[in-house]
């Protein structure tokens, strides 16, 4: 038993994080547990992210080798046109925007190219359905929607690492305890709380 109750290997093992059902990190904390939905927490890191960047118009952008053309109705490309010097705030490079397609050489850090056109799509579909006083801004709304398509779905696995940064990257945010859309991202449980609980 006593190779169990190793005193260096509890110590180790109380700083990591745990993946729960692929949707929830567990990380051990001196009074207990924080237990952080991922899905909720990446939407608020991006959310913040996107933010920051349009305000003060400065993106890091990843250039692809070949540019992706993508297709949309004459409305969908007035909307796109009005939205450009926002989404090239977020990290969008676009090298030409003709009377049906726009072509893109460069995504913002961390889409994956397959996703394009969903997160463009999801933006324009949203945009177009939104109720104006619903947000406080267009930049506002464009960094709602591109956090909640990019952000790492439920069901996805994370590395330790991963989710380490994932953590850390919440609770060094301005208003970690929501999402964009007021949704609680962690809850935290006490030994107490847990005290409580065995005690029945």
């Amino acid at each position: 038993t006593a190779s169990l109750f190793d005193g260096d290997e509890v110590e180790k093992a109380v700083n990591k994080t745990y993946q729960i059902h692929r949707k929830y990190i567990v990380n051990p904390i001196k009074s207990g547990m924080v237990i952080v939905d991922q899905h909720r927490a990446h939407q608020r890191v991006l959310y913040e992210q996107f933010l920051t960047n349009m305000t003060v118009h400065h993106a890091s952008s990843q250039q692809l080798l070949f540019p992706l053309e993508l297709y949309f109705s004459s409305e969908e490309m007035v909307l796109l046109k009005e939205l450009q010097s926002s989404l090239e705030n977020t990290g969008f490079v676009f090298d030409a925007f003709n009377s049906d397609s726009v072509q893109i050489s460069g995504l913002p850090i961390g889409m994956p190219e397959s996703e394009v056109s969903i997160v463009l799509e999801e933006l324009i579909s949203n945009l177009q359905n939104e109720i104006p006083e619903s947000s406080f801004s267009q930049s506002d709304s464009i960094a709602k929607s591109m956090a909640k398509s990019m952000a790492v779905k439920t069901g996805t696995y994370l590395t330790v690492k991963e989710q380490e940064n994932l953590v850390n990257s919440l609770f060094a945010c301005k208003d970690p305890n929501v999402s964009p859309f007021q949704k609680p991202t962690f809850i935290t449980l006490t030994v107490e709380d847990l005290d409580k609980r065995f005690a029945l």
